[in-house]
């Protein structure tokens, strides 16, 4: 009962240098889906990816958008306790 999240967290933008670039990524993701890392190509935007995880699957994500030179943009917001 207290074992890891399998909850998809939110999509959020990679970038990358090229199209080509952009597309052997989310071609490398799907083919790592089950290390639970998701990618789409984003709809008019030659280089640009919607791109989410499971929680504790970043770096692997991330390390995966720098080796096709890409990175990933995410947003932090503060949580005020």
């Amino acid at each position: 009962m207290g074992g890891p999240s399998i909850e998809w967290g939110r999509w959020t933008a990679a970038r990358f240098q090229t199209e080509d670039a952009r597309d052997r990524f989310v071609c490398s993701v799907a083919n790592h889906q089950d290390d639970g890392w998701g990618a789409e190509v984003m709809p008019d935007d030659g280089l640009g990816a919607h791109v989410r995880w499971r929680p504790g699957r970043f770096l692997g994500l991330n390390d995966m958008a720098y080796v096709h030179g890409g990175r990933i943009v995410v947003i932090a917001q503060s949580h005020w306790v």
